[in-house]
């Protein structure tokens, strides 16, 4: 399923399949453009008594590259998306449990870390795991010019100014995570932001088609 009204913003079209995975809690495989992700969720289960934790889940995230050899930025990833997931899991729900959830990139040609937690937030709802809200990823690039690109390429990353990573959660709009690189004003950050606030709700909608499409052919 694509949304076409993604082409508005100029981002990436996407596509996904829910319980792409027969021996996961939950999966998705979603694309954004050329950029593959496949994430499979296990959980609620039972774990040692040392990893334990009396209040709530206990979220383990793991990012595995296509190249197979993890690297310091894999760890960033894994760190980024598990600290976005606790903020929407409804972990209290969970205690003394454990949730993993597994991150394989199949396919890289920008915009990976969004296309990973968007891919990531559909796995959980597909696992039924208890949420606060769902969250929506959207990067956002300044060229040279110092104009703002949503959802860069690739070689959009590696020649602009500055690149900035912004989540939402679902029911304000609230940001959730935020993370930037290189130089810009605080003008150009604001806008920046603002934009891609209103391309989450795109995102959101997405995430809506999807669920509404898998509930009907399993109802």
């Amino acid at each position: 399923m694509v949304a076409e009204e993604l082409k508005d913003f100029k981002l990436k079209p996407m596509k996904c399949e829910l319980n792409y995975l027969s021996k996961s809690d939950g999966s998705a495989i979603l694309s954004q453009g050329e950029t593959v992700v496949l994430v499979s969720v296990n959980g609620p289960l039972d774990i040692k008594t040392t990893s334990q934790c009396v209040e709530k889940a206990t979220l383990d995230v793991l990012f595995s590259c296509k190249g197979g050899k993890p690297s310091v930025g894999d760890r960033f990833k894994e760190n980024v998306i598990r600290q976005t997931c606790e903020t929407a899991i409804l972990g209290c729900l969970y205690p003394r449990t454990g949730i993993t959830v597994t991150i394989q990139e199949l396919e890289d040609f920008g915009g990976l870390l969004t296309c990973a937690v968007n891919c990531t937030c559909l796995a959980l709802l597909n696992a039924g795991v208890s949420m606060r809200h769902t969250v929506a990823a959207v990067s956002c690039a300044v060229d040279a010019r110092g104009d703002l690109v949503l959802e860069p390429t690739q070689e959009q990353v590696e020649n602009a100014a500055a690149v900035m990573y912004f989540v939402f959660e679902s029911r304000q709009r609230d940001l959730v995570t935020g993370f930037t690189s290189g130089n810009f004003s605080e003008d150009t950050y604001d806008e920046a932001m603002a934009r891609c606030r209103s391309a989450s709700d795109l995102v959101f909608k997405f995430y809506r088609d999807i669920v509404a499409t898998y509930c009907g052919v399993i109802g």
